[in-house]
Formats: C-alpha cells, sequence, structure tokens
C-alpha cells in the first residue's frame, strides 16, 4: 500500500504539461495537481493586480467627471466600476478558494487524509471554474484538467484505503470553503476599494 503513496522519481516529469498516469503512486499524482492548482492562484493573482489599477483609473475619472458635473459620462463610469468590481469579486473568492484547497492537500499525508480532503476539493475547484469561466473563459481547460486530476486520485485513494467517500459531507464542507473565501475577499475589498459616489441627479428637462 505504501508504494502507491511514496513519491516516485520514474512518474514525474519536469514538463508541467505532463500528466502522472492514472493508478500510478498518489504523492508525485498530488504533487503534479498542487502545481498545477499553484499555476492558476499565480494567473488569478496577476488578473487581481491588473484589475486593481484598472479599478483605481476608473475611479479616478469617476470623480473628475462627477466634479465636472458630466452627468451622462459619470453614468456609464459608475456602472463600468460597479461591473468590474462585481468581476474582481469572482476573481478574488476564486484565489482565496484555490488557496484553502492547496494548504489542505499540503497537509494530507495518507489516504484518510486524501479521502476527507479530496472531496470537497473537487467540488470547490467545479464551483470555482462555474463562476470563473463566464468571465474568464481561457481557464475552463486549466481548471477541467485539475478537477480530473483530483478525481482520479481520489477514486484511487478510496480504493486503495477502502474508504468510503461521503458526498453529502464533501458539499457541505466545499460550500463552508467557499463561503469563507467570499466573506474574506468581501471585507478586503471594503478595506481596498473605495465605495463607488453617489451621482447628481439629471435635470429635468420642461
Amino acid at each position: 500500500m505504501t508504494s502507491r503513496w511514496v513519491k516516485s522519481e520514474s512518474v514525474i516529469n519536469d514538463d508541467s504539461s505532463a500528466l502522472p498516469k492514472p493508478g500510478g503512486p498518489l504523492r508525485p499524482r498530488l504533487e503534479a495537481v498542487q502545481k498545477r492548482i499553484e499555476g492558476q492562484v499565480t494567473k488569478l493573482e496577476a488578473l487581481q493586480s491588473g484589475m486593481k489599477e484598472k479599478d483605481a483609473e476608473t475611479f479616478r475619472k469617476l470623480l473628475s467627471s462627477i466634479k465636472e458635473n458630466n452627468v451622462q459620462y459619470s453614468t456609464v463610469l459608475s456602472s463600468e466600476l460597479s461591473t468590474a468590481r462585481q468581476v474582481s469579486r469572482v476573481v478574488s473568492t476564486a484565489r482565496v478558494a484555490l488557496e484553502k484547497i492547496q494548504a489542505k492537500l499540503r497537509s494530507a499525508s495518507d489516504f484518510g487524509d486524501l479521502v476527507i480532503v479530496l472531496s470537497p476539493a473537487m467540488s470547490v475547484v467545479k464551483n470555482v471554474r462555474s463562476s470563473l469561466v463566464p468571465f474568464i473563459p481561457e481557464m475552463e481547460t486549466d481548471l477541467g484538467v485539475i478537477a480530473e486530476l483530483l478525481s482520479g486520485i481520489l477514486v484511487d485513494a478510496g480504493q486503495v484505503g477502502g474508504y468510503t467517500i461521503n458526498f453529502e459531507t464533501a458539499n457541505e464542507e466545499a460550500a463552508r470553503l467557499v463561503e469563507e473565501a467570499s466573506a474574506t475577499v468581501e471585507q478586503v475589498m471594503k478595506e481596498e476599494f473605495p465605495g463607488i459616489p453617489d451621482l447628481p441627479l439629471i435635470p429635468k428637462t420642461a
């Protein structure tokens, strides 16, 4: 049983695009999926950075247009800022959720740990994928591969260790993790992003 878990140099490939084969030792497969999750977190961090810069720029334009009493342009900018922040919220929540999964995967040390950790992890990745794809469609494939890898490891860990997978409990845990990520992001956004100012009323025409 230990051989199905421990590191096997023959399975690890320096090419990150190469996938460890299903049925092989679990440790290298787990390391491979962790590396892929880390790659997605890095992408999301870069997206967040760019979105934050764009937010600051749009916010400055909005304040300027309000000051100039340019109601029409202010309305457009306010709407643009609101939409952009919704996307930023989704991206940030996805990053925090994946980071939580990373931490849990690192803590797994045996088959029992894997089954307990991987069940909700798979649900979280699917949740992240469905929330991100409408805004960042290019991440669909990578997140799909991660979900597939997690599924394969979970099935093998359950079979080898003789563990039963409780999907109801896993889904509840996944929902809790996503809610925690969302709450964290909400607090951070309140602290880092200035509130969108109220727009001046459009004067009524006679």
